[in-house]
This record gives C-alpha cells, structure tokens and sequence, in this order.
C-alpha cells in the first residue's frame, strides 16, 4: 500500500524537492496521486538535452523538430496547470543551451516567462545559447516581476536600454547572476545592478556591450567584451564573484566573500575593494597577465593590515615571488594551488586549520607557528628523479600530520644510476599521513626495479594510515606492493642492514576496499580481476595499522 500519496501536498512536494528532477519527474506515473502532486510540483526545471541532444538529434533534422514540439507541449502543460490552479511559482529553469536557434521556440520562451511571472515566480533561471544566430531579448515582465529573488540570465541573452527605462521592480532580488549576456549601452549594467538594493549575491562573467559609436565593423561586429564593473552602495552585499573582466571596484562595506579570476592571461587587470574591510573570504584566480607584479610579501603584509578579518585566502594560478611570508592571526585556511616561482612558503598562522597545496614546484613550506588541528593536503606530479626533493618537502613539515598526500607518478628514471635507490632511503622518522593517493600517469620502462624503488620511497619517507591507487586500465605496482604487504614477496627490504626497522615489520593488520564492487567480502584477486574488465577510473584502497 502507498502510505506516501496520503500525505500533505506539502511534504510531497518536500520530497520533490530533494530528488534529482529526472527521478521526480518519475514519480508522476507511480499513481493518479503522485501525478496530480508533480503537476502542482511548484519548482519547473527543464533542460532541452533531457528530451533531445545534438548527437543524436542533429540540427534541422524533422526528428528534432518533433522532440522539440513534445518539450513546447511539455512546458506549456505545465505552467498553465499552475496558473489554472492559482498556485505560486517557487522556481521556473529553463536551459536551451543545446539549441542554436531559437526561432522556432522564441515566442513560446516568452509565453513562459510571462506565466511563470504573473505565478509569483521567486527563482527564474534561463540559460541560453549564446551562438545563437540571434541573441534572446529579455521579456519586459522580467524586469516588473515584483516576486523576483533570485535571478540567474547566461548566455545568448540581450539587455535593451530602452527595456531598462520602466519601471524596474528588482527591490526584492537577493541574488543577481550574469554571464555572457548582451547590453545595448555601457551604462545599463550599472542601471541593472543599482536598482538591486537588497541583493546579497553577484555573479558576473563575461559579457558584452554593443558599441553604437563604432562604424569600422558590421552591425553583428559591433559587439565587444565588458571592460569594467562598479558595484557601490550595495549595503546588503556579502558574496561576489567576477570572471574575465579587467577593472573591477567594489564599494560594499559588509562583503565577506570575493572571487576574482582574470580569465585573460595576456591582458592586465585593476582590482580595488579597500573599502571591503569586513573580507573574510578571498580568492584569486590566474593573475599572470604579463606586466603583473608577482604576489610577495608586501601583498601579503598590506592585505591583512587592510582586511584583518580574513579566514580564509585561496590562490590559484597566480605569480608569485619566490619566497613568500605569511602572517596572520585569524587565517583558518590557507590553499596554493599552481602557482609559479614559489621556492620557500613560511607560515605564521596560529588558528590555521587546513593548508592546501597543489602544484609541480615543490616549495620549502615552514609552519612558524600553528594550531595542533592544522591539516596539511598535498598533490603534485612526481617522477623517481624527484623523489629526493618530495622527501625533503614533505620533512619540512615535522610538526604536522599530513591529511593526505596525493601524488601523480611518472616512471621515467636513469636505470643505470646506482645512487638512485640511495636516493630513496630515509635514515630519519618518517613522517605520519593519513592517506596517501597514488596515480600512474605513464607506464614503467622497467617494471621490476620501479616496484621495488616506489617499495622503498613508501617504506622509507612516509607512513599512511590508508594508501589509495587511482588508475584506469591497470596500476602494475598494485600486486607487488600486496605481496610485499602479505608477506609473500620475498627478498630483502632496503632497511635490512640498517639499524632502524620501517614500518613493515611492524605491520600487523591490512583491510582491503574497491571502489568498484559492492562486495565487501571480495577478496584481492577479485577486485584485480573486476577492475581489468573496465577502462573507467578506479580505486584500490589499503588500510594499515601497526
């Protein structure tokens, strides 16, 4: 018996809600009940590629025109059953990004957006083409949708000035999402946000403006990217995010989280938010562009000085200098991720929970001070020839235990250099990691004398309490390091002459998991056997207690 159709109209549609929109769309046929309560389902989401998708339906073909129909018939249904039962819009998504003309459906996109309107619609997402042989223009019932909250316009959308002068009625809009969209005057993205007050969100990426004053180009050539953003007055604003525009001024004194990305590489960027003094989330992206002034220690002094709030800081891609001196009492997160030139990181952060690195370089990274929670995420590339220097980088953090270690391996070593085993013995204490990741990216040129060195790195510089192999065809090391572990591998261990033991002889306990079968009791050779069958990704996880 179906308890479930007994329930509230409400609680159904909270049950909606947390489903994927494939999955709730099923539920409609389970019974007359279920239909009923998906056909009052206030939250709308469509995406053309649910009913059809270039590959198998090419453009122009009759085929596609009458799928296209059945998502015409589909959303149309929808919405005037919503409006016919007087019932309030929640949330209204359309995503036609897979439809390079909208000619045929153009008209009915704006039947849609006008239902969904004058339904209180609170969330309205549209997510076009913008290849699109003619860009869509934004309906006039968007900008007097009083209900609006959220607004989210991408891709093949214009924004007419003219559209602009009435009456705009956005005072409810909290979260406010442009990228590639297209307006007909400069002065209309700052009109666009300055009626906006209470948003609390901004995300903008690339979009353009139509020059009028340019007669060089064609009218369809007219179009040039957005050089520059204001957002001043906006006394509700916490969070921005902005992409691919090179002058960027914030004004907001209650921000809390930017992201800045300069997308261009080759273009320099202008970016002031001095004001933003309540900052505690910062995030840069790409800041290489050539003439840039590398990231040093100066940055770092004159940001904490002008934000001391800031928790967390992100770098990704950016240049640096070669030494870098951080220092900051509040920092609770800290993450590099590729960024050029570093050679030494010294961190003074005595609150820091996680530090994140993420690149080639292998940079002497020194923790002056910090908090005895601190964890510590590693990933980089690695060959045998750089193993050396990944002990070493991984030594200089004796004071911490490693969250985990992610590592890319290469096999490409000289097989005549009798100083490369030497190379990967460790006299000292090596360092605690929780969990080691390990991916072969090439294959070995000799299989045997790479096990047994990666064997010795393993044993030697580092002891993980859970080793995982990511591979996808077959990880050659996987079967000599589980004989090793069992003890079936014979042979001398590298520390046999020497007088302190590693980790292996003390090894007293190893479970082995998949992510690939749902067996759990599934031994070795099965899981070996399982994952040979597959070319996707697969993991092999080791647990180890001494």
């Amino acid at each position: 018996m179906d308890r479930f159709s007994a329930l509230p109209k409400i609680i159904l549609h909270d049950i909606l809600v947390r489903l994927p929109v494939k999955d709730a769309a099923k539920t409609s046929v389970l019974s007359k009940a279920w239909n009923d309560t998906w056909f009052s389902f206030p939250n709308l989401s469509v995406c053309s590629e649910d009913f059809f998708s270039e590959d198998d339906v090419p453009a122009g073909n009759r085929q596609r025109f009458r799928k296209l129909d059945i998502l015409i018939n589909y959303v149309t249904k929808r919405l005037l059953r919503l409006r016919d039962q007087g019932l309030a819009i929640k949330k209204f998504k359309l995503d036609l990004q897979n439809l390079d003309d909208l000619t045929h459906v153009s008209h009915h996109v704006d039947q849609w957006i006008q239902m969904a309107c004058e339904s209180g619609v609170q969330v309205l997402e549209l997510y076009l083409n913008d290849d699109c042989v003619r860009w869509y223009e934004l309906p006039l019932c968007v900008i007097e949708a009083k209900s609006l909250i959220e607004l989210e316009l991408l891709g093949g959308i214009k924004i007419d000035q003219e559209l602009l002068k009435h009456s705009m009625k956005f005072s409810s809009v909290k979260m406010l999402f442009l990228s590639r969209v297209l307006f007909t005057h400069e002065s209309a993205i700052e009109y666009l946000i300055s009626h906006c007050p209470l948003t609390e969100r901004f995300i903008m990426g690339v979009c353009y403006i139509y020059n009028h004053l340019s007669t060089e180009h064609l009218p369809a050539d007219r179009i040039e990217k957005v050089e520059s953003l204001s957002l001043q007055s906006l006394q509700k604003l916490k969070k921005v995010d902005v992409e691919g525009i090179p002058e960027v001024h914030i004004d907001s004194p209650n921000l809390e989280e930017l992201c800045y990305q300069a997308w261009d590489l080759n273009a320099p960027f202008k970016l002031n938010f001095d004001s933003c003094t309540n900052l505690r989330c910062l995030q840069l992206i790409d800041l290489k562009s050539t003439g840039c002034t590398a990231i040093a220690d100066k940055w770092f002094l004159e940001l904490f000085s002008k934000f001391p709030f800031i928790e967390n800081l992100k770098l990704f891609n950016c240049s640096m200098s070669e030494r870098i001196n951080i220092s900051s009492p509040q920092l609770k997160i800290l993450q590099l991720r590729f960024c050029s030139k570093l050679k030494k990181v010294n961190v003074d952060a005595p609150n820091l929970l996680l530090f994140d690195y993420s690149g080639d370089d292998k940079p002497v990274i020194s923790f002056m001070r910090s908090s005895n929670q601190l964890e510590v995420n590693i990933s980089t590339n690695v060959d045998f020839r750089h193993f050396y220097s990944l002990r070493e980088f991984t030594r200089n953090m004796p004071q911490v235990i490693l969250a985990s270690l992610s590592l890319s391996i290469g096999h490409s070593f000289p097989d005549d250099d009798p100083y490369m085993p030497a190379l990967l013995v460790s006299s000292t204490t090596p360092p605690s990691i929780k969990h080691l990741v390990l991916r072969e990216y090439s294959p070995p040129d000799s299989e045997a004398l790479y096990s047994q060195l990666l064997m010795n790195y393993l044993l030697s510089n580092c002891f993980p309490k859970t080793i995982s192999f990511i591979y996808h065809r077959r990880f050659s090391f996987i079967e000599f390091f589980y004989e090793k572990l069992m003890g079936s591998e014979k042979g001398e261990c590298y520390c046999s002459s020497g007088d302190r033991k590693c980790w292996w002889h003390a090894l007293k306990i190893v479970s082995i998991s998949c992510s690939f079968m749902t067996d759990e009791n599934a031994d070795f050779k099965a899981m070996l056997d399982a994952s040979a069958r597959s070319f996707e990704e697969k993991t092999i996880t080791f647990s180890l207690e001494l």
